[in-house]
């Protein structure tokens, strides 16, 4: 039975179809110098009008109605020295890699395959191969995470968030470079005003999502220029002009329309909040959800940024998952919250007049380790990776996050555990 959605949309006709431990800085206000030179005009903005059809998942929950489409949402790619001095390889025998990350993420490549869409959050700039890298609290991490992300099978990256800055304009080039050549769409910071003018539409076979993005924080920094990161400001921070944080939401909005004035059947928000390390949503997340959720323009909403799992909620027929948690990390003994996290997937279906809702939602838990070793692990109930850590510490941490986001209208509405065994073949 489909998840009730009281939030729908009619397909709009008026364009061609084109859609790692603790130490994550969360500031709230922004202010040093800007760095690096102006950036120059790419070709980001005509990339996203012409990006190519994705091949259909190989499997997914029943559908519905007349067709679907499935998107897999993951969290922060957070990458410490003690997480990526694992998976140094020799360059001489790598094509010139100095890192091979996918041992690091072939656990989630089940779940991907069973998505149309894959969407992971590339929490920090990259550095150029071979270095030089750093950590917190300025992070520029190996380039390679980014060719495993897209080894494994995801499709697109969300890139707005606290650490967006910590190398200035040269590192948010060099990332969306390292995104483009990895063959990621990505949204959330740009390298010109016209990219970032354009949403993101990644298209399937069945239909196009949109996804809109912003982060709260910035961790003090200033942007060069105003277009280069996406926003979320919190309007209750006295730092903050509440009508500076209502334009964020206005703009979000804007970019939500224009999403579907260019062809977009359903339009997906994602918020990279400040506060870290709580397993409840906390008022700014709250807030902004809601005003997302009510201004009608947006499908579902989902999060990251706390660096642990939080509630998942249906705010009167519009589903919000506000944590997915770390999708990769280093452990964190003191932290447990750091080193578990989620994949969650939204299907979404068209009905015989055009309309789209969410017709499931479910949700898997992940571990940071398999067997000791750093690797995503899935620790759902029908064990596609094995076991994690345990059998007991599996199931621990399962019924710790099914806790949390099993809020009451989540279960009113049919949230469930994400059980790929249970998938069936894919038919749009």
């Amino acid at each position: 039975m489909g998840l009730p959605n009281s939030h729908r949309h009619r397909i709009l006709t008026v364009a061609a179809a084109a859609v790692l431990t603790v130490g994550s800085l969360a500031g709230c206000a922004d202010n040093p110098e800007p760095s690096g030179p102006t950036p120059a005009p790419s070709e980001s903005a005509e990339g996203a009008a012409a990006s190519p059809v994705l091949s259909p998942a190989a499997a997914r929950p029943e559908c519905p109605k007349d067709s679907c489409m499935t998107m897999a949402v993951t969290g922060d790619l957070l990458l410490h020295e003690g997480l990526w001095s694992n998976f140094a390889t020799d360059p001489a025998a790598h094509d010139g890699q100095n890192f091979d990350f996918e041992p690091l993420l072939a656990g989630q490549r089940p779940y991907l395959e069973n998505s149309d869409i894959g969407v992971c959050h590339a929490e920090t700039p990259v550095a150029e191969k071979g270095g030089p890298y750093a950590d917190y609290p300025d992070f520029q991490v190996p380039p390679e995470i980014l060719t495993a992300v897209k080894s494994v099978g995801y499709d697109a990256c969300t890139t707005a968030s606290n650490h967006t800055l910590d190398h200035g304009t040269e590192g948010i080039n060099r990332t969306l470079a390292t995104l483009d050549e990895a063959g990621l769409q990505h949204t959330g910071s740009y390298d010109s005003q016209a990219a970032s003018e354009e949403p993101l539409r990644i298209h399937t076979e069945a239909g196009t999502v949109a996804i809109v993005t912003g982060t709260n924080s910035v961790n003090k920094k200033e942007a060069e220029h105003e277009w280069q990161v996406d926003r979320f400001r919190d309007g209750k921070d006295p730092t903050v002009d509440p009508e500076v944080a209502q334009a964020d939401i206005d703009r979000a909005v804007s970019q939500a329309e224009k999403a579907r004035e260019l062809g977009a059947d359903v339009v997906v928000a994602a918020i990279h909040s400040a506060e870290e390390y709580t397993d409840t949503a906390d008022d700014f997340q709250v807030r902004t959800g809601h005003a997302l959720a009510d201004s009608g323009a947006f499908d579902a909403i989902y999060g990251h940024g706390s660096h642990s799992v939080q509630p998942i909620e249906n705010h009167n027929g519009t589903w919000i998952v506000y944590g997915v948690g770390n999708t990769v990390t280093e452990t964190a003994p003191m932290m447990p919250v750091n080193n578990d996290g989620l994949i969650a997937r939204f299907q979404f279906a068209k009905a015989a007049d055009g309309s789209w809702d969410v017709s499931d939602l479910s949700w898997a838990p992940s571990s940071n380790t398999q067997g000791g070793q750093y690797a995503w692990c899935s620790a759902a109930s029908d064990s596609p990776n094995g076991i994690c850590r345990s059998q007991a510490q599996d199931t621990q941490n399962r019924e710790r996050i099914a806790q949390i986001v099993n809020t009451p209208s989540a279960i009113d509405n049919g949230l469930r555990e994400w059980l790929v065994s249970e998938d069936v073949p894919a038919e749009n």
